[in-house]
């Protein structure tokens, strides 16, 4: 782990790391204060000065005595593009942020983005994480030391582990969700003007500073009204976290509704070309299947054919 940090680090920073490296990223800076403390160096006050920025990592990398690092040009060159990226992209890992009205600034670290699709990261306690595309998860503190907190800014879909340090809760705008053993998902876009909570299995407390707010189970789907500061329930939408599980559920549906779905989820752009076709409505589900399985089952039961076009795919009679 020691020997590959800073090459997870310089891809952290130019956005390129996987999944796997984000999770080693977020494990190793949960070890230690100084590791946060070495990671907060290198990626605060930076300024639009490519060479600044490299001599600063630089600098960092050649003072931390905690981590052996690698001295080829080949690394030399990686780390002066991920710090060029990282300014240009306007990158920030490190924000401070205040909990509550009387509570001091926390840390919080940004572990795992999705810009343009969404992924599947696994936090070092073994709780999953499914991020949508346009999303930020954040841990705050110490997380595993004696509490586990996390910043959603975002969609996310939970698949909560098990932990000696106590529930997981998430922050997601104005409102906190607990956990109590379970899978759920969160859908907290800061444009919104609501926040929205589904639980696929067991149950979570879903409240803000001011309330109790709900106690939602399997199957239930709490929202709180960003304007009115309310908590209600809400009827369950059976594919809120088809993103994250690639697992829909169709009955009766338009297929202009179903397709635009799909479309959503696989970052694809899918035409009916017959108004007629489009307000048909189609029960179906499909379990983790490929695009074009999915589309040629939709074909096959619609009677349509399926055919590849510039922008994507349409169904067509």
């Amino acid at each position: 782990m020691s020997q590959d940090i800073d090459r997870i680090i310089a891809r952290h920073l130019g956005g390129n790391a996987t999944p796997e490296e984000q999770g080693l990223l977020h494990a190793w800076l949960a070890e230690s204060e100084q590791n946060r403390t070495f990671f907060a160096a290198i990626v605060s006050d930076a300024k639009p000065d490519t060479e600044q920025a490299w001599k600063k990592v630089e600098r960092h990398m050649l003072q931390s005595a905690s981590v052996q690092r690698p001295r080829t040009a080949a690394w030399k060159f990686a780390l002066r593009y991920a710090a060029a990226v990282a300014l240009l992209a306007g990158a920030a890992t490190l924000v401070w942020i205040k909990l509550g009205s009387d509570e001091p600034l926390q840390q919080a670290w940004t572990v795992a983005e999705s810009k343009s699709e969404a992924h599947t990261y696994t936090l070092h306690d073994s709780t999953s994480v499914s991020l949508n595309k346009g999303s930020r998860l954040s841990c705050i503190g110490d997380y595993g030391s004696g509490k586990r907190e996390l910043q959603l800014e975002g969609e996310a879909f939970f698949e909560v582990a098990a932990s000696s340090s106590g529930q997981l809760v998430v922050r997601a705008e104005e409102t906190l969700i607990r956990d109590v053993g379970t899978a759920f998902n969160v859908q907290a876009y800061p444009e919104s003007s609501s926040v929205t909570v589904f639980v696929q299995r067991g149950e979570v407390q879903f409240y803000d500073e001011a309330s109790s707010g709900l106690t939602l189970k399997a199957g239930e789907t709490g929202i709180f009204d960003r304007r009115t500061k309310t908590f209600s329930r809400s009827q369950t939408d059976v594919n809120a976290a088809s993103y994250a599980t690639k697992v829909f559920v169709f009955k009766d549906k338009p297929l202009s509704e179903v397709v635009a779905l799909i479309g959503r989820v696989y970052s694809a752009r899918i035409d009916v070309d017959s108004s007629a076709a489009a307000v048909k409505t189609i029960s179906v589900t499909f379990d983790n299947e490929s695009l074009e399985e999915i589309l040629e089952v939709i074909g096959e039961t619609m009677h349509l054919q399926v055919a590849q076009s510039a922008n994507g795919y349409v169904l067509k009679q």
